[in-house]
């Protein structure tokens, strides 16, 4: 399962164009932490949010001589796996605030890829996000992260990231049969895939969530 070419592009052009903007943790000489994030044009509202990963980074790069640039979009955290669950992650987010703060830049957006949706994949996402604990913190850890950091939830991104494939491709990177067409859970997925037989094709969304921090 490949990127497909358009994010590819707009992913090597923000990593040559905003340079400043990629984030690396290292302990010693080893890399622990990366965390890769675009300045992009965003009105405030909702509705007008990025509708996907590959929308973020075409508004960054396509945007970026305007002067209606004003918001840091964070695109990706990731964390050596013998690192993770020692707070990395959350040295990440403060340094995206502080990365918003020194370029001048009024909002600071994160799409966050709740981590425990994969557990729950017929729950609708709009629901999932919503979820409390007992205590009346955010259920998912992921999310909850980001709200104790200040962040608050704006939407769902139903189709954050797309991965489309033929019958044969889906069934060799899942090790599962499709006899028919239709809807599969699948392991790791946030929500099930959708088979069609007469297309031969199958289609994953997977869906994250909009937060902003203040």
């Amino acid at each position: 399962m490949t990127p497909d070419k358009a994010t590819m592009r707009y992913w090597a052009d923000m990593r040559r164009l905003f340079p400043d903007y990629q984030l690396c943790l290292l302990d010693g000489e080893q890399l622990v932490g990366v965390g890769n994030s675009i300045p992009l044009t965003w009105s405030g509202k909702v509705g007008d949010l990025p509708k996907s990963w590959t929308d973020t980074l075409i508004n960054g790069v396509d945007n970026r001589e305007r002067a209606s640039v004003n918001t840091l979009s964070a695109v990706n955290i990731a964390i050596h796996s013998d690192y993770q669950k020692s707070g990395l992650s959350q040295r990440l987010l403060s340094e995206f605030k502080k990365l918003a703060q020194e370029k001048e830049l009024g909002k600071l957006i994160v799409p966050v890829r709740p981590s425990f949706k994969e557990d729950y994949p017929l729950t609708p996402v709009d629901n999932y996000i919503h979820w409390k604990r007992d205590d009346g913190e955010p259920f998912d850890p992921w999310i909850r992260t980001h709200w104790r950091l200040g962040a608050k939830i704006l939407k769902p991104i139903y189709q954050a990231y797309t991965v489309k494939g033929t019958i044969m491709e889906w069934e060799e990177w899942t090790n599962m049969k499709f006899p028919e067409s239709g809807s599969y859970v699948i392991k790791g997925a946030l929500q099930p895939i959708e088979i069609s037989h007469e297309q031969n094709i199958g289609v994953y969304h997977d869906p994250n969530v909009w937060m902003e921090y203040e």
